[in-house]
């Protein structure tokens, strides 16, 4: 049907440009849209759409009107940004009244717009509204994982609004998968977008993320940062008017400052908050901060001042109904009992509010509560129920592990792999779309030559246009190959390089060529293993693991240079390829790692893991051995050696292999099997390096 209707399709196209010509004056006639940053917007509906939100949540009447009579006026003539903000409020507004299924079909229209702009901001803004719902619909696995589709676009995003809520929505989401540094990073990016900003939300959003970025510093342990963040927000909020957040930025601040050591200043902050909640008569946190004094009295071991307290707010929970927070002072009180002798009233009232989170099925709340418990059996001397109260936990930590962590990683693992199949599905597809736009460009050019005479202008513009949407196609094309290479390249846990992407670079080192021979600096290897990892595991469980193995990921690439290449070699192994050292850089490289793993205990649910590592590394190519006679694999086998061997001498030391005194051919099959025998016989040397506290010395 296509092929005989051919001719009259052409005719059309023909006419439709003539008339297109004919109007281009009614058209330049019409009203122009104003700009952001050279986004097309149309100004009145964007103000309007900023009443509605100065007004969500005040009057719902009044903004449910602001917002519909916006989407009336919408039209295919609204710009498209204009258009696309639209749409993302009106899913928002469908899933809050609980419509979820009309929510998501407007969030397809969304998508199916932004599909057909050109523009990132558009992009950004409908990724992420889908992104945010499906995070507020509990697919966090979904969520996490189309992070990357708002990103990429992201990049290229010019209006400050998009970029604020883009990059705050990512930060939320990192923050959710404990990814804090990514979270922090999204969060002053957002600031940035702020910064760019000057009209009445510009100080509501800086004094949010100025407390958004304290909490981050905070699970960060920047307690400096976090202090100094949090001021300035409270400065900020007086200077603007903005002080209904004061209650919660100054219990942040004492809880920052008790972290520190300064309980004096904390009980300060906190008294403050207190004093701004009784102002402003906010009823509901009043519990809160009063549990609070109850805590730091407990601290303090003031018993008296502790319960006179949790009494006043015990009273104001209940009036306030806030069930939870009256069992947790119901547990404090219990507490406070049993260390003044009271042992079993106070027992009983602990294991009240143990049951009553139990019943509740919080069993985060319930895992931390034993704890507490195990500690008070114990100052009553009751050894037995001490154990069996931990044993409870225990197996409760384990029960948590296996239901949330597993069930995690497996929801994760399907989605990945569905996604995968997506993309090779979207890959195809585009490929077929560009065959097809590449047909059409040539059956258009045909058509263009038979009206160059009467539209020379438009014909040039139209394959312009034609030119640029295949070439966007194109390279819309590579982006998609090249994020899934570099997903098959990565390990999932830490994000550093895996086994696979070493050994593509190596092959590549290979087919062109590497000559190191007689360079001045070669490269080098360094591959280390953390101590005791399994005890670690048995100890604290597989997720104080993954942390172990995600903290000392972070450690070493703060020590990797941007020539370097850090890979995850497997379970606690990883692996250093070091370009253009000296042997005296690699020997200082690798007292560094020591130091850097062994510098301070990682902090995981309040107990803190002290970790080292052993390390054996070596110069590639190695005592100046052609590559094709010792490849990388093999000098990588000495270097392995030289681990174990400092692991068979202590761990917590570096060994490297600097030396070889005879011919390769003759030490070549110890060196592939036997180190010690080679050591021995005086073939080659090797420098150790002693970990943090111990002297450094050579063999």
């Amino acid at each position: 049907m296509k092929n005989k209707n051919k001719k009259w399709v052409n005719y059309c196209l023909a006419a439709s440009a003539f008339f297109l010509l004919v109007s281009f004056g009614s058209v330049s006639a019409q009203p122009s849209t104003e700009n952001i940053n050279g986004v097309p917007v149309d100004m009145v509906m964007e103000e309007r759409l900023d009443e509605y939100l100065s007004t969500f949540g005040a009057e719902e009447g009044e903004s449910k009107t602001i917002l519909f009579d916006v989407l009336d006026k919408v039209s295919s003539k609204t710009p498209v940004a204009t258009r696309a903000r639209a749409k993302s409020y009106e899913a928002f507004w469908y899933y809050y009244e609980g419509e979820t299924e009309l929510a998501f079909e407007k969030i397809d229209e969304l998508l199916a717009l932004a599909e057909n702009s050109e523009l990132a901001d558009v992009k950004a803004e409908a990724r992420a509204t889908q992104v945010e719902l499906l995070q507020a619909d509990g697919k966090q696995g979904e969520a996490f994982l189309l992070i990357s589709d708002v990103e990429i676009p992201l990049a290229n995003t010019r209006m400050p609004r998009v970029r604020y809520y883009a990059h705050n929505l990512i930060s939320r989401i990192y923050a959710d998968w404990n990814r804090y540094d990514d979270a922090l990073r999204h969060l002053l990016l957002a600031q940035q977008a702020v910064n760019e900003t000057n009209n009445e939300r510009t100080q509501i959003r800086k004094q949010y993320l100025d407390y958004s970025i304290a909490i981050i510093q905070s699970e960060l342990k920047n307690w400096d940062g976090a202090l100094k963040t949090i001021n300035e927000a409270i400065s900020n909020a007086k200077k603007n008017g903005l002080e209904y957040d004061l209650p919660n930025f100054y219990l942040h601040k004492s809880n920052v400052e008790a972290e520190m050591g300064d309980r004096d200043a904390s009980l300060i902050s906190l008294r403050k908050a207190y004093d701004v909640a009784i102002k402003d008569d906010r009823k509901y946190l009043i519990p809160v901060l009063l549990n609070n004094y109850g805590d730091h009295y407990m601290y303090e071991e003031n018993w008296e001042e502790a319960r006179s307290h949790l009494q006043e707010a015990l009273e104001l929970a209940k009036e306030v109904d806030d069930k939870w927070m009256a069992q947790t002072i119901h547990f404090n009180l219990g507490f406070i009992k049993v260390h003044e002798g009271d042992a079993e009233s106070g027992l009983e009232e602990m294991r009240e509010a143990v049951e009553f989170y139990r019943e509740e099925d919080i069993k985060t709340e319930v895992e931390g509560l034993l704890g507490e418990l195990a500690e008070a059996y114990e100052l009553a001397g009751q050894h037995q129920k001490q154990a069996e109260t931990l044993k409870q936990q225990m197996e409760l930590m384990e029960e948590l592990y296996q239901s949330d962590q597993q069930q995690n990683l497996a929801n994760l693992q399907q989605l990945y792999e569905s996604k995968d199949k997506e993309q090779q599905i979207e890959l195809l597809e585009r490929q077929n779309e560009l065959k097809q736009q590449l047909l059409e460009i040539n059956e258009q050019r045909n058509l263009i030559w038979l009206l160059l005479g009467i539209v020379a202008v438009f014909a040039a513009l139209f394959v312009f246009l034609m030119y640029r949407k295949a070439r966007r196609a194109n390279l819309r094309l590579k982006e998609a190959n090249n994020l899934l290479a570099d997903q098959s390249r990565r390990d999932p846990l830490t994000g550093l390089w895996n086994r696979r992407a070493l050994q593509e670079e190596m092959e590549a080192r290979k087919q062109h060529g590497e000559r190191r021979e007689a360079a001045a600096h070669s490269d080098g290897l360094i591959l280390l293993d953390i101590d005791f990892f399994k005890r670690i595991n048995d100890k604290y469980g597989h997720a104080a693991g993954d942390k172990v193995l995600i903290e000392i990921s972070q450690r070493l690439q703060k020590e990797c240079r941007a020539s370097d290449k850090l890979i995850r070699w497997g379970g606690e192994e990883f692996l250093f390829l070091v370009r253009n050292v000296s042997s005296a850089d690699l020997e200082e490289m690798s007292e560094r790692i020591l130091k850097a793993i062994a510098k301070e205990p990682i902090a995981y649910e309040g107990q803190e893991i002290f970790v080292t590592t052993t390390i054996g590394f070596i110069r590639l190519p190695f005592a100046d051995i052609p590559e094709h006679e010792m490849d990388w694999e093999k000098v990588l086998q000495v270097a392995d050696m030289a681990l174990y061997t400092g692991k068979a001498h202590g761990r917590n030391r570096a060994c490297g292999v600097t030396d070889l005194y005879v011919e390769y051919s003759t030490a070549r099959s110890v060196l592939e099997s036997d180190l010690s025998e080679a050591l021995n016989k005086n073939w080659i040397s090797m420098v150790t390096i002693e970990g943090p506290q111990s002297a450094r010395k050579s063999v």
